[in-house]
């Protein structure tokens, strides 16, 4: 009885970001602490990641709510959460891994006041990309860091600077991997309407 009087309440969609920044912040400062604080902080980052997809994708008895998507998104991208995200990613267990692909991948879709500021974000960081197109070149990454690239070049704006960079020609290489499943998500890449659209290509 005196557990359920005094049950903690959910986090507002606001909290989870900011908990999530704190715990990524943790993990990128602290890599020598001992093993089981390591692990303890690994657990709850972990489960942040699953609370954040839960606000963004419903949790299978409930849809997501529009309002709180919104919070989410506007606390995400207002500090470097998704660049602290992406460099901590390999560190993250397989299923947290998936969590935070899907995080990502959700976030680049969400509209503020019929504002993409995913957009407006990856335009000011973009030097982000160089390190989602070589992640093709970490087998255990390449499909996560993949679904994340494919999400962001939706922006057209950052599609053409993919393109126009020195990467586009690494796309040639990574689909003649022998991981098949690397070289196909690596084509399914570089088939992507934003590509085909910004570069007159026809894959």
């Amino acid at each position: 009885m005196k557990g359920l009087l005094f049950k903690s309440k959910p986090k507002t969609p606001v909290e989870l970001v900011r908990q999530t920044r704190d715990l990524l912040i943790y993990t990128q400062r602290n890599s020598d602490v001992r093993e089981s604080k390591r692990e303890e902080k690994m657990m709850e980052l972990s489960k942040t990641m699953r609370d954040l997809k839960c606000v963004l994708y419903g949790n299978g008895q409930s849809e997501p709510v529009s309002d709180a998507c919104s919070q989410l998104t506007q606390e995400f991208f207002r500090e470097d959460t998704l660049r602290l995200l992406i460099n901590i990613l390999p560190k993250l267990n397989l299923e947290a891994r998936k969590d935070a692909t899907q995080v990502v991948a959700n976030l680049q879709r969400q509209q503020v006041q019929s504002r993409l500021i995913a957009c407006h974000y990856l335009e000011a960081n973009i030097d982000l990309m160089d390190i989602l197109v070589t992640g093709y070149e970490n087998t255990e990454m390449a499909l996560h860091y993949g679904t994340m690239l494919r999400e962001c070049i939706r922006h057209q704006s950052v599609a053409r600077y993919v393109l126009e960079s020195e990467h586009v020609k690494k796309f040639f290489d990574y689909i003649q991997l022998p991981n098949f499943d690397i070289a196909a998500d690596a084509a399914a890449t570089l088939r992507l309407g934003p590509f085909n659209y910004v570069s007159g290509m026809n894959i």
